[in-house]
């Protein structure tokens, strides 16, 4: 199908929808993430997302109905992603220090990878009410509400297991997974954009993620084994 971009002023030529530049909605919310990354969560428009796919904010309505639904839906891929972290085979839980560790270091790699969803779980902490949340939105509710019925349930049931193995082998201390999974995230969410921005370079150097994930590791590590 051809669409013809026809306006007063304007040099843009009639552009192909067809497979290859159709404004699909992972184009849409390929082209929101990297606007969240170099401008921030408010930072951009839908003008500003449909310039580089060659179309007109219109036919970014077809696929959602406002800004806002756009941020929702890129939630919607991180809530998938986040659901899959602190995963590991049953055998692992034989060794608990080992596989924390694993977890732990990949978990900090994810959030290295996308940085715009760390931008977007930053907006979601500093707004506890009448605001915009969107990856409680895209999560259907707020993360104590997912621990046990929604999408989260899954990681949430993997931490709280690997962390039963380890205080029951004698490597850890008693934990809620909750209090260990607020930990990490806090602090990692805190380490990626203070003192310095590491999100505004994607990728993030091997040097910076290997001290990322170094000093993700020890802070769990202390979380886990500290006697009080």
């Amino acid at each position: 199908m051809q669409v013809a971009a026809k306006s007063a002023g304007t040099k843009r030529k009639s552009v192909s929808l067809g497979p290859a530049h159709a404004p699909t909605r992972e184009r849409i919310l390929d082209e929101a993430e990297r606007l969240i990354v170099t401008k921030g969560v408010f930072g951009f428009t839908l003008k500003d997302i449909s310039d580089p796919l060659e179309v007109r904010v219109p036919a970014i309505y077809k696929h959602y109905e406002s800004r806002d639904d756009v941020l929702v839906a890129v939630s919607r891929r991180f809530i998938t992603l986040l659901s899959e972290q602190f995963s590991y085979a049953p055998e692992a839980l034989a060794q608990p220090l080992r596989t924390l560790q694993q977890v732990v270091e990949e978990f900090a790699r994810v959030h290295l990878a996308h940085p715009a969803y760390v931008r977007l779980s930053l907006i979601d902490f500093a707004t506890p009410e009448g605001g915009m949340e969107y990856i409680r939105l895209a999560a259907g509710g707020p993360f104590r509400a997912n621990l046990t019925a929604g999408p989260l349930a899954p990681m949430y049931r993997r931490i709280r297991m690997l962390l039963e193995a380890g205080a029951k082998s004698g490597d850890f201390r008693e934990i809620a997974a909750v209090d260990f999974y607020r930990v990490v995230k806090s602090v990692l969410l805190l380490r990626l954009v203070f003192p310095d921005d590491l999100l505004s370079t994607s990728p993030a150097k091997a040097a910076s993620q290997r001290n990322v994930e170094r000093m993700l590791w020890d802070t769990a590590l202390r979380h886990v084994t500290a006697r009080l």
